[in-house]
């Protein structure tokens, strides 16, 4: 399917490239279309602002932050720790279990945080102990 001139304008505009990729992919793909193309434009765009919105609204975890945690793990759950350092080292992941322990002592660490900043510090903990633990 063919781009509209005034379409090709539109995404033209649009400053982040790889979004232009994936509109323009969709919309040319040779495969049958439930929607028009200016509808699968204005869909992916609104997906991508809300997108954008919701990643700026995570919390941005600090070093300091990240390596007090560490310290709180360290000194309530040290069999934990120990464990969370081995699993890491060893398979590069943590057993189930021990990951939902962990997230839960992240909540009584800082009880205010919702789901997406435990997961947040749970991947910035999990780097830290990569490049500085293990």
């Amino acid at each position: 399917m063919s781009i509209s001139p005034e379409l090709q304008a539109k995404i033209d505009a649009l400053e982040d490239e790889s979004l232009k990729a994936r509109i323009t992919r969709v919309i040319t793909n040779p495969g049958k279309k439930l929607a028009t193309s200016e509808e699968i434009f204005e869909s992916m765009t609104s997906r991508h602002k809300i997108a954008k919105e919701q990643q700026a609204r995570l919390r941005k975890w600090r070093d300091d932050e990240v390596i007090a945690f560490a310290q709180y793990f360290r000194e309530k759950r040290p069999e934990d720790h120990m464990e969370f350092l081995r699993q890491e080292k060893e398979f590069n992941e943590i057993d189930a279990v021990l990951a939902w322990d962990v997230r839960r002592l992240m909540l009584s660490w800082m009880p205010d945080m919702d789901e997406s900043d435990v997961t947040g510090l749970f991947i910035k903990f999990r780097d830290y102990v990569d490049s500085h633990l293990i």
